[in-house]
Order: structure tokens, then C-alpha cells, then sequence
């Protein structure tokens, strides 16, 4: 890889690598509630005097099949879970499709990482690469599943990527959520909110984000109610970019 275009790629590390927020929910009902910010920052040369914010969806879809990423290289992932899930009508197929050729692919951008940014390489042997969360209504039934991308050194010291799934059963946050997860009682959505309007569930724990980390994350917020039917668009920002 270049190495220009790797530090572009790099660039954005001091932002906790998934500088984003998605938070997916099933309710009660049996519908899949999604919200998530809409801000993508781009940092150059590592100077933070010379930043550029745009308005993106970070809910995707092929066809029915739904999913959203928070990691490094978004466009790699979006574009390989796109294709994955065109050329398989199995999800299951189509998830390790997509973690087969997102290993190979970080395989190669790790190495030149490790190579080039031994510092920030640390960085991602413990903080990881990315979260994907795929979902939708799979036999008729909610179904999420995470994809976890991560990378380790083996006993020669080469980089080795690799992929784990986790089901979810009932919440799933992706990209920051550090703050949500330390905050107080008072400052989360009540049990009842959670219970009579999922939506605004959903919006409040991405919004504790977006209060804490606002150059990272950023309203307006995307929020989709997913049912077995099709998808409802509370909110959607039409003239943000797809990325």
C-alpha cells in the first residue's frame, strides 16, 4: 500500500478509531430499532487544525439485509459487505464471505501499519479494527450478529487478522460507547422510554455520545424502525452522502 494512503487512513487514531455511534435494539414488539449519528471526520496529516466534517448514512442495506460499521477503513467494509451480501443469499455464507476477505485485507494494511507505525499499531493490537453489526428478520424472527475484527502477532512477530460473530440478544452499541457505559443512572433513558417509545431509546444513548464526543459524533440522527414487513425511516437525512 502507499504510504500516503495509509497515513491518511491512519490519521484519525486519536479519535478512538471508531469515531462513531450506532446503537440497535429489539423491542418488545419484535421490531429492530436502529439510530445512529450521521458525522464523518476526516483528518490531514495529522493535523487537527486541518479537519473536514461531512454528513453521512450509516445504515446500510442489500435489499432486506441490513447492517451499519464503525472501524477503521469504512469504505473497505462498506464496499466488501455490499458485495458479500449480493453474491449470497445465505447470510451466514454471506458474514463469512465478507470476514474472509476483510482478513485478507487487513492482513496486508496491519502489515504496513506495523511496518511504517509501529506506535499506532499498538493501538490496534488492543483496541481492535472494527464492529459490524448485521441485521434483520432472518426465518421470521429479529436476528443480529456482530463481526468483531481484530489483530494479534504471532510467535514469528507477522501480523495475523482475525474474526470472531457474537448473536445479540437484545442491545447491541457499536463504535464509541465508552461514555454510555460510564454514565450515571440519571443521565441514561428510563426502563419505561426503553419500553413505550424503543425510538427514543435508541436516539437518547447515541445523543449521551454525541454530547461527549462532538467532534466525533454528531446529530442530526439517523432512526430506523425495522418490522417484518420492511423498514420505517423515523428520521433519515437525505442529503447526507453514502459512503
Amino acid at each position: 500500500m502507499n504510504k500516503l494512503l495509509l497515513t491518511g487512513l491512519l490519521a484519525l487514531i486519536w479519535l478512538k478509531c471508531f469515531s462513531t455511534c450506532i446503537v440497535i435494539y429489539i423491542a418488545k414488539n419484535g421490531h429492530i430499532y436502529v439510530a445512529a449519528d450521521s458525522r464523518r471526520t476526516f483528518v490531514f496529516n495529522d493535523n487537527s487544525n486541518d479537519v473536514k466534517f461531512e454528513s453521512v448514512c450509516k445504515i446500510h442495506n442489500v435489499g432486506a439485509r441490513y447492517f451499519a460499521i464503525a472501524g477503521i477503513d469504512d469504505s473497505s467494509l462498506l464496499e466488501t459487505a455490499t458485495r458479500a451480501l449480493q453474491q449470497n443469499p445465505n447470510i451466514d455464507t454471506a458474514i463469512k464471505s465478507f470476514g474472509t476477505m476483510m482478513v485478507t485485507h487487513y492482513n496486508a494494511l496491519m502489515a504496513d501499519t506495523k511496518r511504517y507505525y509501529p506506535d499506532k499499531f499498538k493501538h490496534f493490537l488492543k483496541a481492535g479494527l472494527a464492529d459490524i453489526s448485521f441485521f434483520g428478520f432472518f426465518s421470521g424472527f429479529p436476528n443480529i450478529i456482530n463481526v468483531e475484527f481484530f489483530c494479534e502477532l504471532d510467535k514469528n512477530g507477522k501480523v495475523v487478522s482475525k474474526y470472531r460473530l457474537h448473536k445479540v440478544n437484545n442491545i447491541t452499541i457499536i463504535g464509541i460507547s465508552q461514555d454510555i457505559t460510564n454514565s450515571r443512572p440519571e443521565e441514561l433513558p428510563s426502563r419505561e422510554t426503553m419500553e413505550q417509545n424503543p425510538e427514543l431509546f435508541v436516539e437518547s444513548l447515541v445523543k449521551i455520545e454525541a454530547k461527549m464526543q462532538p467532534f466525533a459524533v454528531s446529530e442530526p440522527i439517523d432512526i430506523l424502525e425495522l418490522k417484518p414487513n420492511g423498514p420505517i425511516w423515523i428520521r433519515k437525512n437525505e442529503n447526507a452522502a453514502l459512503y
